[in-house]
């Protein structure tokens, strides 16, 4: 098995949270070839403020593995490679794991989605919104009503009042929409009661990452349900989930693959999940087509809720022509070709 890294760097469109704002993207990609025709391709393209490692972290590990003579024939042989990286470089890990599974699975003639289940449907896709100020993001919740969008997300973690108002605005352009919130931690302990009554007002589906885990643990009762998302990377990730999902306030868990070290991973506190009465949903990292692709095969084998991978500021920028013309704005439209259904356009 021969193995070649590319490495990107992008200027994007600037996007931000309520804790960073990214002005560029890096991205590692991973090829491998069996020497007969047979390619798979994974992404590492960890994020500043989220990601605990580099991109450059990320390639080292890549570039220093030892690479078996063939390809894994089994599900097994792929965790048993995946696990030689550190899983402090989750975003190391997905990209072998995509490389390796892609490359089986396109080895076999099959999508990556059937690694998990032999029929999907039909998925829907979530739009975040994106922009450097107000007017942007209505401009976008514009947009995404006359697309009729299924589910759109708000970042929030601002003054009340700003907040209020901009969730306001995106509900009354998208009546009909599920409406879903992200505070990525920003809102901490003092008044979150308050802000979630008056939140509530605009039926929000839920809200990501209001606050801690201890905090959210010490409410006394929520007016819709909370998520669970990026608290689930790192060393305490595991401690998180098992308290979410005791945690009658948390209905969602959120999975990016990019910080939780892979798509079977995810795959698996996805079904842990679900057999706790919780919903789980696929998000990206804005990465590039490679991993969004990972992903919206994960989603597609879950099923169910619409997935976090619309499209981002980061996504041309780190194309370099491949494209996943089945992922639309609205929905997943399940792809039949084998290993991540890739194509290559200019």
């Amino acid at each position: 098995m021969q193995a070649e890294l590319q490495t990107l760097h992008a200027s994007i469109p600037i996007a931000a949270n309520a804790k960073n704002r990214w002005r560029s993207r890096s991205s590692v990609r991973l090829l491998l070839s069996d020497g007969e025709g047979g390619l798979g391709i994974g992404e590492a393209a960890p994020l500043a403020g989220m990601s605990a490692e580099s991109a450059s972290e990320a390639r080292d590990a890549l570039a220093h593995f030892d690479w078996p003579a063939q390809p894994p024939q089994s599900l097994e042989e792929v965790a048993e490679l995946v696990a030689r990286i550190d899983p402090r470089l989750p975003s190391a890990r997905f990209a072998l794991e995509t490389a390796l599974l892609s490359l089986w699975t396109s080895r076999l003639g099959v999508p990556l989605w059937s690694v998990w289940t032999d029929e999907v449907e039909e998925l829907g896709v979530a739009t975040t919104l994106w922009g450097r100020d107000d007017r942007q993001l209505v401009e976008m919740a514009r947009e995404a009503a006359a697309y009729d969008v299924p589910a759109v997300k708000v970042k929030i973690g601002r003054q009340p009042a700003l907040d209020e108002w901009l969730v306001e605005t995106v509900r009354s352009l998208l009546p009909d929409a599920e409406l879903r919130l992200d505070a990525n931690g920003n809102l901490g302990a003092d008044g979150l009661a308050a802000r979630l009554d008056a939140l509530s007002a605009f039926r929000p589906g839920f809200l990501e990452e209001p606050a801690s885990m201890d905090v959210i643990e010490a409410l006394d009762a929520v007016p819709f349900p909370l998520a669970v998302d990026e608290s689930l990377a790192g060393p305490d990730g595991e401690e998180i989930f098992e308290r979410a999902l005791a945690c009658p306030h948390v209905d969602v868990v959120i999975l990016k693959p990019s910080l939780l070290g892979g798509l079977m991973r995810s795959w698996d506190l996805a079904e842990r999940a679900q057999e706790a009465g919780k919903r789980a949903i696929v998000s990206h990292l804005m990465e590039g087509p490679i991993a969004r692709a990972a992903c919206a095969h994960l989603a597609l084998a879950l099923g169910g809720e619409p997935a976090g991978l619309g499209e981002h500021p980061g996504l041309l920028p780190l194309s370099d022509g491949l494209c996943t013309p089945w992922i639309e704005t609205t929905w997943i439209d399940p792809p039949e070709t084998p290993g991540l259904s890739l194509e290559l356009r200019f």
